[in-house]
């Protein structure tokens, strides 16, 4: 299968899940500056599924809040419009990715987790908002694995038979890899560029990016959570950390040694 082919595969991909009315609502009302959080609240409640999955996302263990959140509009108020807005619209593709490859929701959720706590680390405005980007860093493998398995499971094959990474088994199989995918689902779903272009280059880092200090922190969780081992990305190898991305994070070994500590600790309380 050449590029050309693939591009129209995952293009066709890009406009799935397909988002219930409900969500299209809602999505409209949190593009609208003029909204309250009382009102999109409200919406999302007059949908009991979608409600229970967001309040149900939202005290998953990803974010670590001390008591639970058993109202939208609480979640609104911790979380800001951009990150219940993501988890509105990633509902469906959350649901796949608990029953998708072995170890992937794990790896996910404690990848949301670090990215948390890098970003508090750097004093990064916005860590909730940085930690969902975390939480769906893989959502193109779910995507290509649950629309074109065809192209999907040879990359499995080759993962399995070189032992590679599972992004450069992507690339020799399918010419683009799962960041990607994800990139072009959360670029469909209209989503701002400080959401999708951590997600979409987490495995190609580069200084110039707009978001690039974003990136970085997706890139280093992504690594610290294989090399820890919590959950699985598909393969057993781990990524090469990026010189780059610590330089523009400004951080050295011994930040990365404090910032795994902390990740341990809060692992094995997330685990509980």
């Amino acid at each position: 299968m050449d590029r050309s082919e693939m591009r129209r595969l995952v293009e066709k991909v890009t406009s799935l899940p397909t988002l219930p009315g409900s969500v299209t609502r809602i999505t409209k009302m949190l593009d609208d500056t003029d909204t309250t959080a009382a009102e999109v609240g409200r919406e999302i409640e007059k949908d009991q599924v979608l409600s229970a999955k967001v309040l149900k996302l939202v005290n998953s263990g990803f974010y670590g809040f001390s008591q639970p959140i058993s109202t939208i509009q609480h979640a609104m108020v911790l979380l800001g419009f951009n990150v219940v807005k993501t988890l509105v619209l990633s509902t469906s593709v959350l649901d796949m990715m608990s029953n998708s490859m072995a170890g992937l929701w794990q790896h996910s959720l404690a990848c949301a987790r670090t990215c948390a706590i890098i970003a508090r680390f750097l004093d990064l405005d916005d860590p909730e908002e940085i930690s969902v980007t975390g939480l769906l860093h893989d959502l193109g493998k779910v995507v290509l694995e649950s629309n074109v398995k065809e192209v999907f499971d040879p990359v499995i094959t080759l993962v399995k038979e070189k032992d590679m990474l599972f992004y450069k088994a992507e690339e020799e199989v399918m010419e683009i890899t799962h960041a990607t995918v994800g990139g072009w689902l959360l670029d469909q779903w209209q989503l701002p560029g400080q959401l999708v272009e951590p997600i979409m280059y987490h495995h190609d880092f580069h200084p110039s990016r707009t978001h690039a200090l974003r990136t970085g922190v997706v890139h280093l969780a992504d690594i610290l959570v294989r090399a820890e081992g919590f959950g699985s990305g598909g393969d057993r190898r781990i990524p090469v950390l990026s010189e780059e991305a610590m330089k523009v994070m400004g951080l050295d070994v011994d930040d990365v040694k404090e910032i795994m500590e902390e990740m341990t600790d809060e692992m094995r309380d997330m685990m509980r």
